[in-house]
């Protein structure tokens, strides 16, 4: 007999690949399933038949709320569960079918989880507890084009309903309409709301539905943001200004990645909305997101030190504010913002892992997964290091681990916060390794104490520990020991091709790197070890069946394992480039076998003119020779010094202006050795080029910041300022000025005080001004270094050799005046 408590609706327009998952979950109903086809095209229509729906056919109108009221009064069950194909349940159906019979006749709607998943890591995902389950033949329909909400006809006012509810979605937001969408590195969620004149809260459901429609590879393939905008825009005519769908005019701006459209929106919506407006909270949630995007901080700041006091248990918006503060160089309140996001408390059905505090939060506000757990702690974790506090910075690194084990930011935190600290890369695994064998206890114990059955969560959670622990210690750069993990212990985890060819380069396992390469990206049937040498630079020769599965960098990490191993380039890698970049390829292999440009640090001061047979390079495209310098810039971080500065200049001599200098060249190849770490060995370049007279803005802030670093203040201020004098509008230049101001007249008066430590008024101007260097110094203006590059700082002073002393005496070369 047919269960007559629970019905499905859906509406549905080529599904065929997302329904069979999503009914294949709903099957232990055993419910009453209507579902309206739109128009598909495809065998949508079919398989809903296969599963025992009723199919309804209906032409597609551009109206979601006329689409999803066509089968509401057919309903012949207690409830009614309304929800979209490319949904599916995680957990809780059965739960629901217990609890449902037991929910007071008083109730008639109830909120359910979704968990909207953005990305492809476990934590990538944004909780929303929309209402989509309610009494049938109790009045509901929906209403509104596009992100319907749900009304009761008999009892709320139509004509007003539709502002105060529903949720929109956006960069992390949310929407009833259940979509996500991506702005950015931001995700959109979806939130339901309802239009109740009291805008009560609803009791929350046990069930935990899945919703991956809005991941990055799936909007791709799509043209939702469009359609989307163009039934805003009909609701807008219809309702001008109406503060709901100017919100979610402002989330679909964010899909299309037109950001200042969607700040104005927004804040246009904020303006109106009134405070009871159940999406209110996610509309400040997500304009502030949208303005530290567009790095416009004063005016996030301003917005949420207001807004985090109305909402002070959303722990997304003290994240997005800690964010903020830590920009603008104020790290303690930083610090207590994010520590007071943790404070927030779990969110519904969390599983007991998104913190302490209240079981469930009243608002149901629309949050990022962990947002009061570990992505709080591991902002905290990541502050703590960087104002020096190494402990405590692994203290809470942990305690992000303990809540969620697969939460890769806070390996590789924990990772170089103990690199940072001195340990050995032995030291720094067997660490890792025994936490992982810590976590994996803790959670085999919560397993035992849940029901018989683990959550799913948990149980990929468990899987991919080992992969993050692995992936952590390359990323501090103990590559030796990843490797000797991946080859022991960690055997039976899979790590990509690319990523172990990387690891070995970054090694200096050449031939082992370049033996991986071959034997799994290159052809058997070929001469595999032949040695190709192209007596021409020009694209033909090679068949055009290139296998563009390939990723740039892996493409690059062949090549330069080739290279390093002393090997020419094979004609295996050669079919496995576009045609539109073989040639560069080409070039490049001859250049460092073949051609010989001259030195660049002895004799003219500019680089030899190619010879007429090369001159045909200079019509490379700009996104050839864009990959060219990524070469560069990749041998570079596989530590391949040798490799990158001949690429760098032979390259250089081909593809640049012919008026360009050596000086300008080496100068440039300075630049990206900086950037990757390699401090003594770029300043020692950069000081050459300032003998010579020509070092650019970025050259002297570079030189300025090495000499920062060791202490030289008054040299690092002068350098500074003369790039401030070719740039003026430069930032971080400016700030690293100041912030050598403030460092020497500390020190005068610390000198001042030893002499006459009496004198109150230096005591008060020390304590003024140790505040205001605290404040100039937490602003963002030095590169940013983890271990990896940390581990280069000290590297020989020539790309060819290792100083025998392992630094440069910077001070002897300072410019003065």
């Amino acid at each position: 007999m047919q269960n007559r408590l629970l019905g499905i609706h859906m509406i549905v327009q080529n599904e065929e690949q997302h329904l069979p998952r999503c009914l294949d979950s709903l099957k232990q109903a055993g419910s009453e399933w209507f579902i309206t086809d739109t128009g598909s095209s495809d065998r949508t229509a079919d398989i809903a038949r296969t599963y025992g729906a009723t199919v309804l056919h209906a032409r597609w109108e551009d109206d979601f709320a006329k689409a999803r009221n066509i089968s509401l009064p057919l309903a012949t069950t207690e409830w009614i569960l309304c929800l979209d194909a490319d949904e599916y349940v995680i957990e809780g159906l059965e739960q629901l079918m217990s609890f449902l019979p037991n929910v007071h006749k008083s109730i008639t709607r109830l909120r359910i989880t979704i968990e909207n998943q953005y990305g492809e890591g476990t934590e990538d995902k944004i909780l929303s507890h929309p209402v989509r389950l309610f009494r049938a033949q109790h009045g509901y329909q929906y209403t509104g084009r596009i992100h319907e909400q749900l009304f009761r006809q008999n009892m709320d006012d139509q004509s007003s309903g539709v502002t105060l509810n529903k949720p929109p979605k956006k960069m992390s937001i949310h929407s009833d309409s259940p979509e996500i969408c991506a702005a950015g590195n931001l995700a959109d969620v979806d939130v339901g709301a309802d239009t109740d004149t009291d805008v009560k809260v609803e009791p929350l459901a046990p069930l935990r539905l899945g919703h991956d429609g809005y991941l990055a590879t799936v909007i791709a393939k799509g043209d939702k943001a469009k359609r989307n905008l163009h039934l805003i825009e009909r609701e807008l005519a219809d309702h001008p200004a109406d503060p709901f769908h100017l919100y979610n005019l402002g989330v679909t701006r964010c899909q299309l990645g037109d950001l200042g459209q969607a700040a104005e929106a927004f804040s246009e919506s904020l303006k109106r909305a009134v405070w009871p407006a159940p999406y209110r909270p996610t509309l400040v949630r997500d304009l502030a997101k949208v303005l530290v995007e567009l790095e416009r901080y004063e005016e996030a700041h301003l917005l949420l030190s207001a807004e985090t006091q109305r909402y002070p248990a959303y722990a997304d918006l003290h994240l997005i504010y800690g964010e903020v503060l830590e920009q603008q160089g104020l790290q303690e309140r930083a610090y207590r913002a994010y520590a007071r996001a943790s404070t927030c408390g779990s969110g519904p059905n969390d599983h007991g892992r998104s913190g302490g505090g209240e079981a469930v939060n009243k608002a149901f506000y629309v949050t990022e997964a962990g947002s009061c757990s570990y992505r709080a702690y591991t902002s905290m974790a990541r502050l703590a290091q960087k104002r020096g506090f190494g402990q405590e910075a692994v203290r809470l690194y942990e305690l992000a681990l303990e809540q969620l084990s697969a939460y890769r930011p806070a390996w590789i935190g924990l990772a170089d916060a103990l690199q940072q600290q001195g340990h050995s890369d032995d030291s720094i695994a067997g660490q890792l390794m025994h936490l992982a064998n810590r976590l994996h206890q803790i959670r085999g114990t919560d397993h035992a104490d849940q029901m018989n059955r683990p959550h799913p969560t948990l149980e990929k959670e468990t899987e991919i520990v080992p992969i993050h622990m692995l992936y952590a210690l390359a990323n501090c750069g103990a590559y030796k020991q990843a490797l000797l993990l991946l080859g022991g212990e960690a055997s039976h985890i899979h790590v990509p091709v690319g990523d172990q060819l990387h690891w070995m380069l970054c090694a200096g396992q050449v031939t082992d790197a370049w033996n991986l390469a071959q034997s799994s990206w290159g052809e058997a049937d070929r001469e595999e070890h032949k040695q190709i040498s192209f007596p021409s630079v020009i694209t033909s020769g090679v068949e055009d069946d290139a296998d563009m599965s390939l990723q740039s960098d892996e493409r690059s990490d062949w090549a330069l394992a080739c290279w390093a191993s002393g090997r020419r380039l094979t004609s295996s890698f050669l079919a496995k480039v576009s045609p539109l970049e073989r040639g560069m390829w080409k070039v490049a292999d001859r250049l460092l076998f073949e051609y010989k440009p001259g030195t660049l640090s002895a004799g003219s001061s500019r680089p030899p003119v190619p010879a007429a047979s090369d001159r045909q390079l200079l019509q490379w495209s700009e996104p050839v020779q864009m990959i060219a310098r990524q070469l560069v810039a990749r041998a570079i971080q596989s530590g391949q010094l040798v490799i990158a500065q001949q690429l760098h200049e032979r390259l250089a001599c081909i593809m640049s202006d012919p008026e360009r200098t050596e000086t300008a060249i080496r100068r440039n190849y300075a630049g990206l050795l900086h950037r990757h770490g390699y401090t003594m060995i770029a300043a020692e370049m950069l000081i050459q080029c300032m003998t010579e007279g020509e070092l650019d803005a970025e050259g002297l802030f570079c030189l300025g910041e090495t000499l920062y670093s060791k202490g030289h203040l008054e040299q690092a201020l002068s350098l500074l300022e003369q790039a401030l004098e070719q740039k003026p509008d430069f930032c971080e230049a400016r700030v690293g000025a100041a912030i050598c101001y403030l460092q020497m007249a500390l020190g005068l008066i610390r000198q001042e005080r030893n002499r006459s430590s009496e004198v109150r008024v230096l005591a008060n101007q020390q304590l003024a001004l140790e505040q205001q260097l605290r404040t100039a110094e937490g602003i963002p203006w030095r590169t940013v270094y983890h271990a990896k590059e940390r581990r280069n700082h000290h590297a020989g002073t020539s790309a060819s050799e290792t100083a025998e002393s392992g630094r440069a005496d910077l001070s002897v070369h300072d410019r003065q005046g």
